[in-house]
This record gives C-alpha cells, structure tokens and sequence, in this order.
C-alpha cells in the first residue's frame, strides 16, 4: 500500500505543465523588472511581451 502523504513531483496533466511555465515565465519577468531592467529586453526571449 502506499503512503498517501507521497506526492509526485510529475506533472499530472498538460495543463499543469503549461500553469508551471507560466508561472516560471511571470517570476524570470518579475526578477528582471526588479533588477531595474526593461520589458523591451525580453522581447525576444517572450514572445508574448510586447512593449510599447
């Protein structure tokens, strides 16, 4: 029998996996911003940015 406490470290689904990138996405930008960067620089990294 197992443990119940155990939990995979394995995504269970697609969506989860898509969740976890964009939250990793959200903090590289957040930590960016607060190192005094600019949305322009991540540009090419994120398609999804785009200043203005």
């Amino acid at each position: 029998m197992k443990n119940p406490t155990e939990i995979s470290s394995k995504p269970v689904s697609k969506g989860s996996a898509i969740f976890q990138k964009i939250m990793e996405d959200k903090k590289a930008i957040q930590q960016h911003l607060a190192k005094g960067g600019k949305i322009s620089d991540l540009k090419d990294k994120y398609p999804f940015v785009t200043p203005i």
